[in-house]
């Protein structure tokens, strides 16, 4: 998405907040209420989708790099097995 379309997009959904109707947006950027409706769903769906990932668990435990490690024999054998 070029840089114009994202913050079209960005005005399409402030001004949709502030109560603006479908027709009225699509009048004002010259394109076609079904446009909006997908605009203003894909943002909606990508803020859904977002905020389930950062909720997520993680998948996996990675075990630290060589150098990060603690010094001491006994802490290393406990970290690498």
């Amino acid at each position: 998405m070029t840089a114009s379309k994202a913050s079209r997009n960005a005005l399409i959904e402030q001004k949709r907040r502030e109560g603006a109707t479908l027709a009225a947006l699509a009048a004002e950027f010259s394109v076609s209420p079904t446009t909006i409706s997908q605009v203003l769903a894909k943002i909606e769906r990508n803020r859904r989708v977002i905020k389930l990932r950062l909720e997520a668990p993680l998948r996996r435990v990675t075990k630290p790099y060589e150098g990060e490690c603690p010094t001491s024999a006994p802490l290393r054998q406990k970290w690498f097995n």
